[in-house]
């Protein structure tokens, strides 16, 4: 049985298989990173995800208001409350954000700095809200996590 319609994961793992069965292309292609990225592009005009979901190729498990409410309030016990709240308390110094990392652009570096979030269930409310309500730029965030 097959979970396509359910998991965003098995559902792009589906769609490149394809495209390696059907051009021949090894896992390292540059095409396949292009329709990886096309993938996950959240745009409705660019995104292949965005595409497939009009046609009814996947169930929808959360409504549009459920994902409204997302963005503003993330779950509290994943690495999402990290993540949201450098969003939301350190928007300007946040170069990027994706499911493994936040990258911060702050004075005083030469380079970004990126802050790894690879472990699911660390950045919970519980784990870094003291720090991130102390931590009043980016830059003391980043201090507090690279000196402390």
């Amino acid at each position: 049985m097959s979970l396509s319609r359910e998991l965003d994961w098995v559902a792009k793992y589906e769609i490149l298989l394809g495209y390696r069965k059907r051009d021949g292309l090894d896992w390292d292609s540059s095409r396949l990173q292009l329709v990886d990225l096309q993938y996950s592009d959240v745009r409705p005009e660019k995104g292949l995800y965005q595409r497939l979901a009009a046609r009814g190729r996947f169930e929808r498990i959360t409504t549009d208001q459920e994902i409204r409410r997302a963005v503003d309030h993330p779950p509290e016990d994943t690495r999402a409350y990290f993540r949201g709240r450098c969003l939301d308390k350190y928007a300007d110094s946040v170069a990027a954000a994706s499911w493994d990392s936040v990258i911060f652009d702050v004075p005083g570096r030469e380079s970004l700095q990126r802050v790894p979030t690879l472990e699911p269930t660390r950045g919970t409310k519980q784990h870094v809200q003291a720090l991130i309500d102390r931590s009043r730029t980016a830059e003391d965030l980043v201090r507090a996590l690279t000196e402390g």
